[in-house]
């Protein structure tokens, strides 16, 4: 054998080496590193116990094991529970199969990361990649809780990989992309919005019409598994869509405002990436340092790549016309576009709904993509995948009102990648030669391997290492229960913890709300004619004994003797029976008919229409706010109806003026102009002398530290609106006189405003508006 013969076959097993041996090597050292941190997580988790959400998705898992006990929320998205409902059917129920179930999802999505990263990195790099994401403080914090985020995002990984490969390599892999991305949603409905970084993908890599009965037949595929979840809809809520509609509605910013983690940050996440990727302290916030300077250096190297072949080749230095390849007006044209839609959704971000400003910001990337590809030779198509894969999401949870920390989990994908893409562009710029080798990745990514394993390990020891207070307790308290009440079972049982004593009781056991007033606890417990009441709080319960104390929970017993007797009035919608008995003084009993114990407050109660004629003549109030309706015609004969022989509607439209489903705004309804309004901060009162006599102080209408918003009413039939106070005019509270009864409108949510400032002096007005005294 000659030297070059020798030569060759020496080539060819570095060849060999590089494609395969160091791939798949990688690949196993990163399962065992995963898999020990997944393991250590889940034991910390183990002695933690399960978190709030693990506990309806443990319930929903018995009832598809056929084990069900009566609680669940089906309203949540199924596949965690599917999946964890196999384990339970086997006969081994226990809170742990959730945490492996969440373990192994975590442990598929790094995998799938790194074969996702090594479509356009080396071997090494997307081994930093997955190990980077795997070890970001955010995922090890929620990693094995049996929530969804992890498994969520897992499945996006994937979907978008097959996807990616359905492009470059196979087009059969679109069969897996739709199911998958399908997978995804069913686990976490906020998964949805990759259809934006899928379509964006499929529409530049220019093959979709070649491949449309592929990818028409991977659709149909996905639709096959969601039929089941639909059908349970169908059998459980009477509508195949009603948890989608739900969520829909929750994303609405009149929804998210009463909630507690509502926040009008959009750069809320962008404040607190520190906390999200690297651990609090000097070194850690060294390393963060580190990491954005990555990104920096690395998308200045970026945009000069892309523009490098003109640069080098052509030698137009300083020529800006040709360098931004104007020589051609198609370019003109499309970098004109790429500037206006960059303006549209940037100031679309400011101050429009988020799908306003999803679909700028898709439009920005199919015309920003086809004019940078007109002027560099290089292949974008994953760098603007992973791009808009990242903006979806962040653009979404940045102006939508609830903002939590693990949300950012959606966006750890595609920020890993371009952290990657910043090593990758200054290690190629700033090389370290040694034997003809360009060392300077290695040492690059060995010193972040190394920070990343000590930063996990320090992360992992820093979490709890006890059970929780609240799941200690809550076991306590139903062991006693257990014990002590033979027929518990059989009784009507209460608690703000019902999620975790339903699951350690095995029944169902009633949600409690969350009220500023003690004396709303007892009122809510006299309502509901419950037998125990197991709680946390410090509550005055004038008509309950209690019985024993248990480290944090009290468990109190109802005193037959000291119950009330008050009328009983229909709530129809959601967000007003967590307060508007408190701001009425506890006068009435509001009825709240629920399907569901979950925290959506799904049920018969949120849609009018669903009630009969005679359903709603038990009643002498009608309380309508954030409402739903089948057909919204039919409502209003409803309504009409039910006033007309003599009964009472205190309605505020002021929580169905934003979203696709359920919106009034400029609508004509029950004969009046209902449209969204704004009231200055504080604003000229006018209150009717049929009302009250006396001089009374308003609160200033702000919304954290913004305008404030609601409905505003203009009647237009025969029956007119008599204003009973107003704002500027506008009509705060009015009365509509029909037939026997009366509608009371009720404007700019004040009822919330009332509640929210604890101001007697209009919840007394809103009180005589209803009650007339």
């Amino acid at each position: 054998m000659n030297k070059t013969q020798e030569q060759a076959n020496h080539n060819s097993w570095k060849s060999k080496i590089k494609k395969y041996i160091v791939p798949v090597t990688l690949l196993v050292i990163l399962t065992v590193i995963v898999s020990w941190i997944a393991y250590q997580r889940v034991l910390i988790q183990i002695n933690i116990g399960p978190g709030w959400d693990t506990y309806a998705f443990l319930a929903n898992a018995m009832e598809f094991a056929g084990k069900g006990f009566g609680y669940a929320e089906f309203e949540r998205p199924p596949l965690m529970s599917v999946v964890t409902s196999l384990i339970f059917y086997l006969g081994i129920v226990n809170e742990r199969a959730i945490y492996y179930v969440d373990s192994l999802f975590y442990i598929i999505g790094v995998l799938g990361l790194y074969l996702f990263l090594k479509l356009r990195f080396s071997a090494i790099e997307s081994f930093l990649g997955a190990l980077l994401f795997a070890t970001f403080p955010v995922v090890l914090l929620w990693l094995g809780t049996g929530y969804s985020d992890i498994a969520s995002i897992s499945l996006s990984i994937l979907s978008l990989y097959f996807l990616s490969l359905a492009v470059i390599k196979d087009s059969r892999f679109f069969y897996l992309t739709f199911l998958l991305a399908m997978l995804s949603f069913l686990t976490r409905f906020t998964s949805a919005f990759i259809i934006f970084p899928m379509t964006l993908y499929i529409l530049i890599s220019g093959n979709y019409l070649k491949n449309i009965k592929k990818i028409g037949l991977g659709i149909f595929i996905s639709i096959l598994a969601i039929i089941p979840y639909l059908y349970i809809n169908l059998m459980i809520f009477g509508s195949p869509f009603f948890p989608f509609t739900v969520f829909l509605q929750l994303t609405d910013v009149s929804s998210a405002q009463e909630n507690f983690a509502y926040t009008t940050d959009k750069l809320f996440f962008i404040y607190n990436l520190d906390s999200y990727i690297s651990l609090q302290g000097t070194w850690e916030s060294i390393i963060f340092f580190i990491i954005i300077l990555f990104i920096i250096l690395g998308f200045l190297f970026y945009l000069y790549n892309i523009f490098s072949t003109k640069l080098l080749k052509e030698k137009v230095k300083n020529k800006v016309y040709k360098l931004l390849g104007f020589e051609r007006s198609q370019n003109k044209f499309k970098f004109s576009l790429t500037v206006i839609f960059g303006i549209l959704w940037i100031l679309g971000f400011i101050s429009l709904s988020y799908m306003y400003v999803e679909i700028l910001f898709f439009i920005f990337c199919i015309v920003s993509y086809f004019y940078l590809k007109d002027i560099s030779d290089r292949d974008l198509r994953l760098d603007f995948l992973f791009f808009s894969w990242f903006m979806s999401f962040f653009i979404f949870h940045s102006i939508y009102g609830v903002k939590v920390e693990r949300y950012f989990i959606t966006m750890t994908p595609p920020l890993t990648y371009f952290i990657i893409l910043g090593v990758n562009q200054v290690s190629n710029k700033f090389k370290i030669q040694y034997k003809r080798i360009n060392i300077s990745p290695y040492i690059i990514i060995s010193i972040f391997i190394f920070l990343l394993l000590i930063s996990s390990n320090v992360y992992l020891n820093s979490l709890p290492d006890k059970t929780d207070y609240l799941v200690a307790d809550s076991i306590s308290a139903a062991e006693w229960m257990q014990n002590n009440v033979s027929n518990y079972k059989d009784m009507e049982i209460m608690s703000d913890l019902w999620p975790v004593l339903s699951w350690y009781l095995k029944m169902d056991v009633k949600p409690m709300p969350f009220f500023k007033n003690s004396l709303a606890f007892n009122h809510e417990l006299q309502k509901q004619n419950a037998d125990f009441y197991l709680t946390i709080r410090d509550v005055n319960l004038p008509s309950y004994k209690k019985v024993i104390k248990l480290g944090s929970i009290t468990i109190y017993k109802k005193n037959p003797a000291k119950f009330q007797n008050k009328p009983r009035a229909l709530y129809i919608g959601k967000n007003w029976q967590n307060y508007i008995e408190d701001v009425l003084n506890f006068r009435i009993y509001l009825i709240h008919e629920l399907l569901s114990a979950g925290r959506l407050g799904t049920g018969k109660s949120i849609y009018l229409d669903n009630y009969s004629p005679q359903e709603l003549d038990k009643y002498p109030y009608i309380f309508i706010y954030n409402f739903k309706w089948h057909n919204l015609k039919n409502t209003e004969n409803l309504i009409f109806n039910y006033v007309k022989n003599g009964g009472t509607v205190v309605i505020d439209a002021s929580s169905n003026l934003d979203g696709i489903y359920y919106n009034l705004d400029n609508t004509i309804f029950l004969d009046t102009i209902i449209s969204k309004g704004t009231l200055s901060s504080n604003p000229n009162i006018d209150i009717s002398p049929n009302l009250t006599q006396e001089v009374l102080s308003i609160s200033p209408f702000i919304s954290n530290g913004g305008d404030w918003n609601g409905a505003n009413y203009e009647s237009i039939g025969d029956n007119k609106i008599e204003p009973l106070m107003t704002a500027n005019g506008k009509t705060i509270i009015g009365i509509q006189r029909i037939g026997k009864g009366k509608i009371i409108w009720i404007g700019y949510n004040f009822v919330w405003h009332a509640f929210f400032y604890n101001n007697s002096n209009e919840e007394l007005l809103i009180q005589k508006s209803i009650f007339g005294s």
